[in-house]
C-alpha cells in the first residue's frame, strides 16, 4: 500500500505534524511509515533509554483519541544521515508524500522550515508537506495553490485536487501579477478552467508578488498552500525582514511543495 513517510524526533513540533499525517493518510487511504533517524550511536542509545516504544504508544493513543486508530503505522529507528536515509526510504518503498513538522518561526532558511526540512524539500522526488508548530489540524480547511500558469504544474494541481475532492471543498488557484498574462499562460488557465470543475482561479493584482499572495491567503483564510519547487526562490523571499510584519499568518499555514512535472 502507498505510504506517507513521517520522520520524527518525538518533539512537540513533530507530534503536532503527526496529526496532520494521520488525517492525510486517512483521507487518501495510505499507511504511515514513521522513522526516527539518529546521526550517531550515542543518540540512538539515548532514545532507547527513553523507551522508543513508549513514544510510539503515545502516538498510537493520539491516533485513537482522534478516531484514527485504524490507520496502519509502521515504525523504526535508524542510525544515519537524515536526508540520505529519507531518500533511501523513498526509493525503496511506495512513498507518495513526506510530512515533516517545522518550528514555525519567521525565517525561511533556518527557522520557518528548519535546515532539515529545507534539505528534504530540495531533494525529495515526492511532495513534502511542511507543518509549522502553529498549524493545528482542523476538519474544515481552505486549500490554495500559487501558480505561474505553467503547464508543468499540472501534476501539482492534480495532487492538490486529491486533497480538496476528498475534503469536499474547492481548490483556489491563485496567480499574483501586475502585468498582462502571456498567451501560453492564458491557454493553461483556460485548460484548467475547462478540465477541473472544483477549482476557483483568481488573479490577484499586486505590484509585489509576495505581498499579493500574503493578502490572498489572509483574505481567504488559507490553511494549506501548494507551491512548485521551481518557485522556492520566490517563496524564500517571503521569509525576509522586509515582510516579517506580514508573515505571522504564513507561519500558520501548512505548505506542500511539489516537484515540477
Amino acid at each position: 500500500m502507498t505510504k506517507i513517510l513521517f520522520p520524527t524526533d518525538f518533539s512537540k513540533t513533530a507530534k503536532n505534524a503527526f496529526l496532520y499525517a494521520l488525517h492525510l493518510a486517512n483521507t487518501l487511504n495510505f499507511e504511515i511509515k514513521l522513522v526516527s533517524v539518529h546521526s550517531s550511536l550515542t543518540k540512538h542509545l539515548e532514545i532507547i533509554e527513553e523507551n522508543f516504544n513508549s513514544h510510539i504508544e503515545g502516538l498510537i493513543k493520539l491516533a485513537k483519541d482522534n478516531e484514527l486508530g485504524h490507520v496502519k503505522i509502521e515504525s523504526s529507528m535508524i542510525i544515519g544521515d537524515l536526508l540520505l536515509t529519507i531518500l533511501e526510504i523513498i526509493d525503496s518503498n511506495d512513498i507518495d508524500f513526506v510530512v515533516m513538522g517545522t518550528n514555525g518561526e519567521n525565517s525561511f532558511d533556518k527557522k520557518l522550515f528548519g535546515s532539515n526540512t529545507v534539505n528534504v524539500i530540495n531533494n525529495s522526488p515526492v511532495p513534502v508537506l511542511a507543518v509549522p508548530i502553529n498549524v493545528h489540524y482542523k476538519k474544515n480547511r481552505n486549500f490554495a495553490y500559487a501558480t505561474l500558469f505553467n503547464e508543468k504544474e499540472n501534476n501539482a494541481i492534480l495532487e492538490m485536487l486529491r486533497f480538496t475532492t476528498r475534503n469536499n471543498t474547492t481548490l483556489k488557484i491563485v496567480h499574483v501579477e501586475n502585468k498582462l498574462l502571456t498567451q501560453d499562460m492564458l491557454a493553461t488557465k483556460e485548460y484548467w478552467e475547462n478540465s477541473y470543475s472544483n477549482v476557483s482561479i483568481v488573479i490577484e493584482n499586486s505590484e509585489d508578488v509576495e505581498t499579493g499572495l500574503i493578502k490572498f491567503c489572509r483574505k481567504n483564510k488559507i490553511d494549506v498552500l501548494g507551491i512548485t519547487h521551481r518557485e522556492l526562490s520566490f517563496l524564500k523571499r517571503f521569509f525576509t525582514t522586509n515582510h516579517s510584519n506580514q508573515l505571522i499568518e504564513l507561519g500558520e499555514i501548512a505548505i506542500v511543495v511539489f516537484k515540477e512535472s
